[in-house]
């Protein structure tokens, strides 16, 4: 209710009270206050608390209806000064607005926060709900593992998401454990988990997933061989080759790689069965016959092919024949 009709309604149900009384009481009453007599009627008497009381209560609503005057202003005022806050924020500008109420505090340190720009410190949060989720996403951004139970996220979550993305870095046996499950995860994270097991488990435990590797795929295996850091037999290495179909010079770049790790007797295996499977790969192994000097059975090989064929090799051979050493690295990188 208004304090105008409140006001009306008052002095209304006052002024019915007195005519009430006095149409039953008309006489007066005499009240002695030390050396004073107040002589008034007796339905004057009834209604001076009750006018009091509306008195007190018209001065309650003012009151508070003043102090819900300035505490809207200043809502009003604080909602500008946070959107001048905001505004500094997307330029990238330092900001230090100074909020009258309470309303704004968290909202406008969160704010601060979120600048995409530049970093304006950590936000002074009081709630500490609000303070635990802003540290627990910081940590995972970071790249940090969190417990996340308390907050009851969807598998969906980005945030979700990412912290299973930094349990799979921090240990590659988890990304094992998402790979093999039934639970349905985000193309995203099945990749992060494929990628993992990539790079660091052993052929063993990725043979128990028969992947459909792709050329890039098994070129990293093949380097991870290479390296060191990944042990694989002369058989489950032609395999692993031999479920792609690599360009000619794919297969030279394989050849010429895999010559350092392997010992010629299983590096000719390995090629001369891909050259009975895939034709692109007959080069690689005359490379490699070159390579190991194995001249005769080279020549064999080169006298039935045809024009525009091999032409390095050949090229190789004859710069041999005619007294010039040339390496096969002169063409074979």
């Amino acid at each position: 209710m208004k304090a105008r009709r409140y006001v009306l309604y008052s002095i209304i149900y006052v002024a019915l009270i007195w005519v009430f009384v006095f149409t039953f009481f008309n006489q007066n009453f005499s009240l002695s206050i030390l050396e004073y007599t107040l002589d008034l009627p007796v339905a004057s008497w009834v209604v001076i608390p009750i006018a009091l009381f509306a008195l007190l209560s018209i001065f309650h609503i003012s009151y508070y209806g003043f102090k819900n005057f300035l505490d809207a202003r200043a809502v009003k005022n604080d909602l500008n000064l946070y959107n001048s806050l905001a505004k500094e924020v997307f330029l990238g500008l330092e900001s230090n607005k100074d909020f009258k109420t309470d309303l704004f505090q968290i909202p406008s340190e969160v704010t601060k926060s979120l600048s995409p720009w530049l970093n304006l410190g950590e936000p002074n949060l009081k709630n500490e709900d609000l303070k635990l989720a802003y540290e627990i996403s910081k940590k995972v951004k970071n790249g940090e593992v969190c417990d996340l139970k308390k907050f009851k996220l969807l598998k969906t979550n980005p945030l979700f998401i990412q912290n299973e993305k930094n349990k799979i870095k921090a240990d590659y046996k988890y990304a094992l454990t998402i790979l093999s499950s039934k639970i349905e995860a985000s193309d995203s994270l099945y990749q992060e988990a494929f990628n993992s097991a990539l790079n660091n488990a052993t052929y063993l435990e990725l043979s128990k997933f028969g992947f459909d590797y792709s050329n890039e795929d098994t070129m990293k295996l093949i380097n991870r061989y290479i390296d060191g850091t990944l042990e694989i037999s002369s058989q489950d290495l032609f395999n692993l080759i031999n479920k792609n179909e690599f360009q000619t010079d794919e297969y030279i770049s394989l050849a010429t790689h895999l010559k350092t790790k392997l010992d010629p007797d299983k590096l000719m295996g390995v090629f001369d069965r891909l050259k009975n499977e895939h034709s692109n790969a007959n080069e690689a192994y005359l490379y490699i016959l070159y390579d190991l000097q194995m001249i005769d059975n080279l020549r064999e090989i080169i006298t039935s092919s045809q024009d525009g064929e091999f032409d390095k090799i050949k090229t190789l051979l004859f710069l041999r024949e005619h007294g010039k050493l040339a390496p096969a690295s002169l063409f074979y990188k």
